[in-house]
This record gives C-alpha cells, structure tokens and sequence, in this order.
C-alpha cells in the first residue's frame, strides 16, 4: 500500500526527502530544514495518499472534478468569478461537510494508531500539494490547528483540515490563478501547551519593508497566529549587530486553554524578543537562506527557556 504516515526525519538515518506529491509543500519544507539540521518540531505526515483514500471510498472523485472544472471556466473577471463561486456553492458546501464527517478507513487508523497515545496535545498543521510553493504560496488559504487534544480530537483536526480544501476563498485563488483544486497531507506534531512566555512569529531573510532594511522579524508571545492572522506583533529590523525595533503589541494573544485549543489572554508589555534574540534569530534564518538558495520566509516558536524551532520555510516573493 501507498505510504500514509511519513515519520519524523532522523540524523544519521540515510533517507531521501519526501516529494511534494507525499507530503505537501509545508511538510515537504519541514523534512528539508530538518534533514539540514535546522531545528524543527518532531513531525509526522499523513500523506496525500490518505485523502485521496478517503475522498475515493466516499466516492467524491466525480463530484470533485466537476468543481475543478468549473473553475477552469473562469479567467480574470471578477463578475464572472463570483458568478462561478456562487453557482457551485451548493456543492462546494456538501463535499466540505461530507468530508468534515468522514469515517476513519481502517488503514489510516492503524497508522494513527501509534500517535494518539504519544503526547497530550498536537499542532495539526495543513500542507497542501500547492501550499508553499514559489509563485502560489497559499498563505493563510488553509486550516491549521493547535493545542488539539489528543484521541478523537486529533482525528475531527485532521478532517477540518482536510475539509479547508475546499473553502470558498481557496476555489477563488485557484480559479484567479488557473490551478486545479489542491489534494491535502497533514503535518502532526506533538506540543506543550503554549503559555504567555512562549514567543512566536515570522521571520523574513530579506526584509519587504524598504524603512526596516536587513532581516525583518516580527513576533507576539503565545501562539503565532496572532501574528500570522495579522493581529500585531512587534517588528525587529536586523542589520549585522544593528536591531531596530518598532512596538505593535497585539490587542491579545492566543494561548493554549485549560482544556487545549487556544484561547484569548492579555498581552505582556514587555516585548517578545531581547535584541540579542533577535539578532540570534536573523542569523539562523540567513542560513537557511544560504541553503535554500535564496531569500525566504520562515514561521518560528521560540519557547520559554529553550531554543527557537522553525514550523515552516518558503521562498520569499520577489
């Protein structure tokens, strides 16, 4: 059978990369920084194999394609594409919400056996076949959940995720780009509960603000989604030993609640990062410039008392 579950990446262990096809654009970046030794969370991968499994045995296939070709029908006007969008909503409805309630085949539980008894909590990440890649990075177009328990919650995480294929925004984006409806893996990594004192962010090898020249980083404490959802999150301008800082505390921040997921809580006055951490930050993600060949940008975790880890890596829009 078609490989389901890809494990985490282990030194020493010779391995080729899994290809975008198995894993995903995101899983495909995480494999890469950690076969470098880059830090990264441990990370597992549920593999396009297992959605296209489960989209088969729902027998969706036919359903599916007369949605792509839908929106092959549609170029440039913005008229004719929300005309499109609002033809098909009835069935983009339906395969989302059949898809949402899947039934665990048995193949895939056997392999997710092994995980559901590892860690209390997860990151249930998206890593779609089109995710990540240059030109079309998808970015914010998927679902990506965090602190999600383990056991059943972790299966109901993997169908949402799965089911944010099909999202309204996401047919728009490949219909105004001329790109087929994507396939989805899924990235699953075990996780403590993120706290006020954890910090995350993205991290950019080349600032794209020409007033913040050098490596540009900007961070939040908790969870990165306040800052990746455009919430806030202060800004650092790093230039060689030159750190320039420019406040824009978050309203809140997200952290993991009593029960997991995350939840709202108040935002420390006290800024994420010190100026050595960030000027310690820009020099990890120089290297990983220098070894993909080009400027990128990255999402970190930096938790409290430990070193940062990197969720994710593409390349910068130039």
């Amino acid at each position: 059978m078609t490989e389901l579950l890809v494990p985490p990446w282990e030194p020493g262990i010779e391995r080729s990369l899994p290809s975008v096809e198995m894993v995903g654009g995101k899983g495909y970046g995480l494999y890469w920084l950690a076969a470098r030794g880059f830090p990264t969370p441990p990370t597992w991968v549920l593999t396009i194999a297992a959605f296209d499994l489960t989209i088969q045995r729902m027998e969706l296939g036919e359903e599916i394609a007369q949605l792509g070709r839908a929106l092959a029908t549609v170029g440039d006007d913005w008229t004719q594409l929300q005309q499109m969008l609002d033809d098909v909503e009835p069935r983009r409805r339906d395969i989302a919400g059949r898809v949402a309630e899947a039934v665990l085949l048995d193949p895939i539980g056997r392999v997710l056996e092994r995980l559901v008894l590892m860690p209390d909590q997860w990151a249930v990440r998206s890593s779609a076949t089109v995710e990540d890649r240059p030109g079309q990075s998808f970015a914010g177009q998927f679902l990506s959940l965090l602190s999600v328990p383990s056991g059943r919650p972790l299966w109901d995480a993997i169908r949402q995720v799965w089911a944010s294929v099909f999202r309204r925004e996401v047919l728009a984006y490949c219909a105004q780009r001329g790109l087929p409806l994507p396939r989805m893996a899924v990235i699953l990594q075990p996780m403590e509960p993120i706290t006020a004192r954890d910090r995350s962010g993205v991290a950019f090898s080349q600032s794209p603000v020409p007033s913040m020249p050098g490596a540009l980083i900007q961070a939040a404490c908790g969870a990165g989604e306040t800052v990746v959802r455009g919430y806030g999150g202060d800004l650092y301008s790093v230039e060689g030993e030159t750190v320039r800082i420019q406040r824009v505390p978050p309203p809140e921040i997200r952290i993991t609640g009593p029960r997991g997921y995350l939840e709202p809580a108040s935002s420390p006055d006290a800024p994420p990062l010190t100026e050595e951490e960030a000027r310690r930050l820009a020099a990890l993600v120089d290297r990983v410039a220098g070894d993909w060949g080009g400027p990128v940008n990255m999402e970190f975790i930096w938790r409290a008392e430990q070193d940062p880890q990197f969720v994710q890596v593409r390349a910068a829009v130039t």
